[in-house]
Parts: C-alpha cells; structure tokens; sequence
C-alpha cells in the first residue's frame, strides 16, 4: 500500500476544473494500481478557497470553514472516484472507515477528515496508519530553499532533513490556505519516520516516476 497527495490546486485552472488532467491522472492511478494499493488524497484547490473566502466574508468562524474547505474536498475526491470506479462515491469520514473501504476500493479516494487538519496531514496520517510511503503531488517541482514562485534565486533540494522542515514551515496555515507543508504534517512525518517524496504533479505520469524511480522532486529525511 502506498499514498498518493493529491494538491487540489492541479485539479484546477482560472476555476475551472482541468478535465484533460483529471482523465490523465486518472490513467496514471490505473497503471500505478497494476501493481500497488494506492491510497489517494485530495485536496480541496480553488473550490474550498472560494467557500471559505465566502464563508469568511460572510462571518464564519475558523473551525467551520475547515469544514466548508473539508466538503470541497471530499466532491474532489467524489469525482475521481465516479470516474474511475462507475460507481457513487464512497469516501471516508475517518481514518477507520478508510482502513475499511481500502478493502473495497483500489484506489480509494479521499479528502479532508476533520476541522485544523490539511489534506496533506490526512495524507501523512493514513501513511502512518498503514504503514505506508507518502508521494506529495503539487504544484512545484518539489521543496526549494525559498517559494520559487515569489524567488527565482530559490534552489530545489534534492534531500531535506525533518529538522529543516520543521524551521521552514513553522507557520500554521488559517482555513482555506494553501502550503506546501505545515506543522502538524511535519510532526506526523517525525514521529513515524514516514518515507516521504515531494515532487511536481504535473504531468501526472510524474506519479509512476515518482513511485518506480524516485529520482524527481525533494526526498524527506531522518538521518
């Protein structure tokens, strides 16, 4: 079993969901299925952000936007999962409803679980639960000494210590925002020692490279 983060940011362009992509990613998963139980989380992209930046406007508080960003996800993870499996979607509410649908589904789809927790955490716990590698698909090439968006001075490491991550991502993120990775991640991360690959998910053959190869994007260390 492996599992695969999905940035709900690649599901998306201008607002708009990329179709062409989807169908692609969807052909990547298949092959990667052949031999693997993937284990896929979505993240909520341009859809949560318009809830919840709604959603604030409008008075809401911060534990019920994670919950607005939270259903985007899952009509994320919905989505694939009609179209890859022809069936209603079927996607956990927790951590042990996963551990059971996993038997049911490959791949099983998955968004958010709970209030102050990113999809990428959900992703670093379900890694934790079973015993699993974790492939962090986003929108960068993997994980640069600076946002390589705003810096174009910004390096890409190869590898990065735990220690490291823990100094660059210090910042927890408010309902709706978007980082590469966050505190709680990095701490579940720590504590299991969870084989971690961040690399970029476009295109999304990137995945099958990441997984057989492992030679893109930044590799988590321990040691």
């Amino acid at each position: 079993m492996l599992v695969i983060k999905i940035g709900g940011h690649l599901l998306f362009e201008k607002g708009r969901l990329r179709r062409n992509y989807i169908r692609s990613l969807l052909g990547a998963i298949k092959k990667l299925s052949r031999e693997d139980d993937p284990i896929v989380v979505v993240g909520g992209g341009q859809a949560a952000r318009e809830y919840v930046t709604a959603g604030r406007e409008l008075g809401v508080n911060e534990s019920l936007l994670d919950m607005l960003g939270i259903q985007a996800s899952r009509v994320n993870a919905a989505l694939l999962h009609t179209a890859y499996h022809g069936s209603p979607p079927a996607i956990p509410t927790t951590i042990e409803e996963a551990g059971r649908l996993s038997r049911l589904y490959k791949p099983l789809f998955v968004g958010g679980l709970q209030p102050a927790q990113s999809t990428t955490t959900v992703a670093a716990l379900l890694a934790e639960a079973f015993n699993a590698p974790l492939y962090i698909a986003t929108n960068v090439e993997g994980i640069f000494t600076d946002d390589p968006r705003r810096n174009p001075e910004a390096k890409l490491l190869k590898q990065v210590h735990i220690s490291r991550l823990k100094e660059m991502f210090s910042s927890p993120s408010a309902a709706g925002g978007y980082a590469l990775l966050d505190p709680l991640t990095i701490a579940v991360l720590e504590r299991s020692k969870i084989p971690t690959r961040v690399f970029s998910g476009e295109p999304p053959e990137n995945i099958l490279r990441a997984v057989t190869k492992g030679d893109i994007g930044t590799l988590v260390t321990y040691r």
